[in-house]
């Protein structure tokens, strides 16, 4: 439900503006694959938003974060050098231009990123999953561990005490357990129950949205093809209306199987069995959409493994 908005609630008392006055320069260290791509075709861009520890600029309908190295490394993200002060002291506001180039970003007339150091940072492949009837304890105990974490408007939550999340939910599950059952390609259509969860909840990355990317990362990773393309492709067809910009552009790179690094490590330890170091790394991300995409992986894991154990 939320982005990388550690601090957001701690903004600096006024703009204090470069640190120590004058033009100033912070080092990109590393660039996801969507980001680097975004420097190179967007030559101007806006600020969208602006965190303690992190800020975002907009092109058109596309996304990306320059933050600290704590927000964790992924494919829209810049990871900027490990600097003791906040970015929102910078003096940098929303709705402000930015120059982009390969070198470098260039917001107003004294901040400046450069990219003459960056390097190119991609998930690893996916480990090799253990066996379905492995997965079935971990699938229990990550459901139990959501509902006991996640925050009150968690879709955890939502689905004990909402009608309307508990009946999508269900809807989806159904979908699924038929995906992983059917032969037949993938279809490009986008299935009403997977439609009905975009834009589920509220804040710039949805509940509902949150969920269906960690879907996407668990059946990518257990290789479940069919079923990773049909809902993939769905969702780049979706409609941008069905949720926010910034939400939309992080569903179409899910479904392109890009993954931050925080959720590489959450899913890569479920299909170890390793639930505890799942939730450690899900915790890192945002208030409650690592939470949420606990939910969408515990869900679809469920739904796995128990599909691949009927005769």
């Amino acid at each position: 439900m939320t982005l990388h908005v550690r601090g957001a609630h701690s903004r600096a008392r006024g703009h204090l503006g470069p640190p120590g006055g004058g033009e100033f320069n912070l080092p990109i260290l590393r660039s996801g694959i969507l980001a680097r791509a975004f420097c190179r075709r967007a030559p101007v861009a806006e600020v969208a938003a602006v965190f303690d520890g992190s800020l975002h600029l907009r092109a058109g309908d596309m996304f990306i974060c320059i933050g600290k190295p704590d927000i964790g490394n992924g494919p829209l993200t810049l990871i900027a050098d490990n600097a003791s002060f906040r970015l929102s002291d910078l003096g940098v506001n929303p709705g402000q231009s930015a120059l982009v180039s390969q070198r470098r970003i260039t917001i107003g007339d004294a901040v400046q990123f450069t990219l003459d150091r960056c390097e190119l940072w991609c998930a690893p492949h996916w480990p090799l999953p253990l066996s379905p009837d492995r997965l079935t304890g971990a699938a229990k105990t990550l459901a139990r561990l959501a509902m006991i974490g996640t925050p009150q408007e968690g879709l955890a939550r939502q689905m004990h005490c909402s009608r309307v999340a508990r009946r999508r939910i269900a809807s989806f599950e159904h979908w699924l357990s038929d995906a992983l059952k059917a032969n037949d390609a993938a279809e490009a259509t986008l299935p009403n129950p997977v439609q009905d969860l975009i834009g589920l909840g509220c804040g710039l990355t949805p509940s509902g949205d949150d969920f269906l990317v960690g879907a996407l990362a668990l059946l990518d990773a257990l290789a479940e093809r069919r079923a990773f393309e049909t809902l993939a492709c769905g969702l780049t067809r979706a409609s941008p209306a069905l949720t926010s910009p910034v939400s939309h552009c992080f569903l179409r790179a899910a479904a392109a199987g890009y993954v931050g690094e925080n959720l590489y490590q959450a899913v890569s330890s479920v299909i170890a069995g390793r639930v505890d170091s799942a939730v450690t790394a899900l915790h890192k991300i945002g208030h409650s959409s690592g939470w949420d995409m606990l939910t969408g992986i515990a869900t679809t894991l469920n739904i796995f493994a128990t599909a691949r154990l009927e005769p």
